[in-house]
């Protein structure tokens, strides 16, 4: 079945002006698969979306579809547009690959007859595999096109929308090229990593040189929202997603019968060009591998409470007008939920939420990540990463598995989907391997691709990771070894959303999950036997509804720690009636409770502890969400009377060598009964040399100038920080001009100047 679309002729005036060639198309041939190929001459394009406002009827997503999207100007990884320099020709296959192609390649090929008659549901890996196959048979070299050539081909000499103008042509038309279906069919995977694009012109461009995800174009990743479809998951067919400037992606390994994604190849050898450096996210930057002390803290036997915002607060300004012009990463959206929070190896603290521009499971929703460094007392600012664009991205759990990081998180509305997705690292995060999508082995129950807060590792080495399964329950999914093969274990628990602890006895202990109760309380459920069932009960604590969802842990003292809702959103209201936490030292028969002092919400909360003995809670879904830290004695005794740490102290200085013996990192640190806190100057270098980031810190708070720089010796951007907590933002352009500051409170916006200075 062929994509096709069907709205209202938008602007016929525009479509009659696009510009397109009307030269008779190129000669083609035909290969030794009968597949019809077309030459493509060289030249010169403007690569991305410019600034024309899109037509209405492309953001405006038709009923139980998908979401209108939140802007008519592209989405942000379209943008800046740039010229690019085409100076090879090559032969781009007509059509996508067809299944019948495919099966002479793999003959037990079936595909989705959805998409007949082109091949659908393969990985970037297997399209790769029969261009290598299919160059061999013929003794030319075919591969997939470049991001570059593909927009090219596709636009054949037009600026508009479509290469047909404002709307996508009929399947099985052909541009003015001579090539088809570009616009309806298969999404189609591409050469390249996916990466931002540069201002500067390109010259035969292949990308970054790696990344977590390969770009997908000529349609979305996600299905429609629809009770009438049989459960069959139907692709969100937006006209908006077969735009010539669109940009999807996901991992490589990504292989579905289910999804959509099919490829056409090039012959001609690929680009010399040198691919672009990967631009690393925040959280992967400047990280320590060095372990200090992890064990000095507060007094454990005096209550400790501490709280931090999270999120910088633009005050009602608009992200993509205002944030991202001032120094917040393209991608950053306003609504964040559904968090996720681990201690590294290091010291360090990692958080992530959902994060979207508008409306929950949006194809333009990403994971964002965050750091707050051993010894600073300010989060850095959040990055959208990992993304796949185009695919709704949600629920990140991150697991510190005995030094190893584990991050999962799901895609709840990707076509054929898994449960779940994840990545590891063995250097505190500073470094992920590639996304790996879980190999399923036996009968998989019914499921919605949203992994829970919580993961554990029974006494026999099996992990068990929770995900929400149909309805109001959640499954386990395990692992006996070590994450290459998944199983589902077949029973359910009493709630979606359920958060998992191990037990004493080495049951599995669930607790929670939003719209379920037992006799109008909260329900827990207990297996031994690995997950296949359920004893099911009721706690002492009130249920839980949407927006709603508690967590557990097992902390370093033997007892259970709880943190959750004190009300049922659904019934109570937005405004709620506060939150609380609990410890058990009988594996939850019996509860020491404590309210958290102004906390109307914690939201999606994740909880995790510190070597010190400090219990952190990151909240969503209030104003400001925050990290919380607290100790097991302030939940027993009540209010904190935090130390004084202003007292005589001890600094030590340290030094980090990257592997090959060149500096990487000199940093002072105070170390006090309290606690470790940075003090004195911080330095980072790269490899070369060149330094990349400075600070100064007092009592672990940054004061005076903050300057990151490029690894080529450019400024990118200058912070100086006042005691006051106020502190000024400028970025700089290559050539060294304030292109946009901005001036803060904390996480506050105050005020901020896009074209230059705030300094008249």
């Amino acid at each position: 079945m062929k994509r096709s679309y069907a709205f209202p002729i938008l602007f016929a005036a525009l479509a009659v002006a696009a510009a397109i060639i009307t030269a008779a198309p190129p000669a083609g041939c035909v290969n030794s698969i009968g597949m019809a190929l077309v030459r493509i001459a060289p030249g010169t394009f403007q690569m991305g979306v410019d600034s024309t406002p899109l037509p209405n009827a492309l953001i405006k997503g038709p009923s139980g579809v998908v979401y209108d999207r939140p802007s008519d100007a592209g989405d942000y990884d379209e943008v800046p547009v740039h010229k690019v320099i085409i100076t090879q020709p090559f032969w781009i296959s007509v059509t996508e690959v067809t299944a019948d192609q495919y099966r002479q390649f793999r003959p037990a090929f079936r595909g989705n007859p959805y998409y007949a008659p082109y091949a659908s549901g393969v990985s970037w890996n297997d399209a790769v595999a029969f261009s290598r196959w299919l160059s061999e048979k013929e003794g030319k070299t075919y591969r997939l096109p470049t991001e570059a050539e593909w927009e090219f081909a596709c636009r054949a000499g037009t600026r508009t929308a479509f290469s047909s103008g404002a709307q996508p042509p009929a399947p099985e038309t052909a541009n003015a090229w001579g090539v088809k279906n570009m616009h309806s069919g298969v999404a189609e995977w591409v050469f390249d990593w996916h990466g931002m694009y540069l201002r500067d012109a390109q010259t035969d461009p292949v990308g970054p040189e790696y990344g977590i995800a390969k770009v997908v174009r000529g349609g979305g990743l996600d299905y429609r929202q629809s009770k009438t479809d049989g459960g069959k998951h139907l692709p969100a067919e937006m006209p908006y997603y077969a735009r010539s400037a669109n940009r999807a992606a996901i991992a490589p390994g990504f292989e579905s019968p289910e999804h959509g994604i099919g490829f056409r190849v090039v012959q001609a050898d690929l680009p010399k060009t040198k691919p672009l450096p990967y631009e690393a996210p925040l959280i992967q930057t400047a990280v320590k591998q060095t372990v200090p002390d992890l064990t000095v803290g507060p007094n454990p036997s005096k209550p400790y409470y501490n709280t931090r915002p999270i999120f910088p607060n633009l005050g009602n300004r608009s992200m993509r007008d205002v944030g991202w012009k001032i120094g917040l990463k393209p991608g950053l959206g306003v609504a964040y939920h559904n968090s996720a929070l681990q201690v590294c190896p290091n010291g360090d603290l990692i958080a992530a939420y959902y994060n979207t521009p508008k409306e929950e499971n949006d194809p333009d929703q990403t994971i964002l990540t965050m750091r707050l460094r051993y010894g600073a007392e300010d989060w850095d600012m959040p990055e959208p990463w990992p993304d796949f664009p185009d695919a709704a991205d949600a629920a990140p759990v991150f697991w510190n598995d005995r030094g190893k990081l584990w991050f999962f998180f799901g895609s709840p509305r990707l076509l054929g989907g898994p449960p779940f997705q994840f990545m590891t690292s063995i250097d505190n995060g500073a470094t992920w391997g590639a996304v790996e999508f879980p190999k399923l082995e036996g009968a998989v129950g019914k499921f919605t691709p949203q992994p829970t807060n919580s993961v554990v590792r029974d006494r026999n080495g099996v992990i068990y990771l929770p995900v929400d399964g149909s309805g109001g329950t959640s499954v386990l999914f395990a692992s006996k070894d070590d994450g290459k093969t998944w199983h589902d274990t077949g029973g359910r628990t009493a709630g979606r959303h359920t958060t998992l602890v191990l037990g004493k006895d080495g049951s599995l202990i669930g607790f929670g999950g939003k719209n379920t109760e037992i006799d109008g309380f909260m329900p827990k459920a207990i297996s031994r036997d690995g997950g296949k069932s359920y004893e099911k009960s009721k706690t002492p604590f009130r249920p839980l509804g949407s927006g709603q969802r508690p967590s557990i842990i097992r902390l370093a003292s033997g007892r259970l720690f709880f943190v959750a809702d004190l009300f049922d959103k659904k019934k109570l209201g937005a405004k709620g009636a506060g939150a609380f936490v609990a410890l058990s030292d009988d594996d939850g028969e019996t509860w020491e409770t404590r309210q958290l002092p102004g906390i109307t919400t914690v939201g999606y909360t994740t909880a995790t502890q510190g070597p010190n003995g400090v219990i952190h809670v990151v909240t969503s879904k209030n104003n400001p969400d925050l990290h919380i830290e607290l100790n097991e004695t302030w939940v027993l005794k009540g209010p904190a009377t935090n130390e004084d740490l202003t007292g005589l102290f001890v600094v030590n200085t340290y030094r980090e060598n990257y592997p090959s013996g060149k500096i990487k990192a000199t940093w002072s640190a105070a170390v006090r009964h309290g606690g470790y806190l940075l003090e004195g100057q911080q330095t980072f270098y790269y490899e070369n040399g060149q330094k990349q980031w400075e600070a100064g810190f007092q009592g672990g708070r940054k004061t005076g100038v903050e300057t990151w720089w490029s690894e080529d010796g450019h400024k990118l951007w200058e912070k100086n920080h006042s005691r006051d907590g106020v502190w000024t933002w400028k970025l700089f352009d290559a050539a060294g001009r304030v292109t946009a500051e901005s001036r803060w409170k904390g996480k506050d916006l105050l005020d901020a100047n896009m074209s230059g200075s705030l300094a008249q």
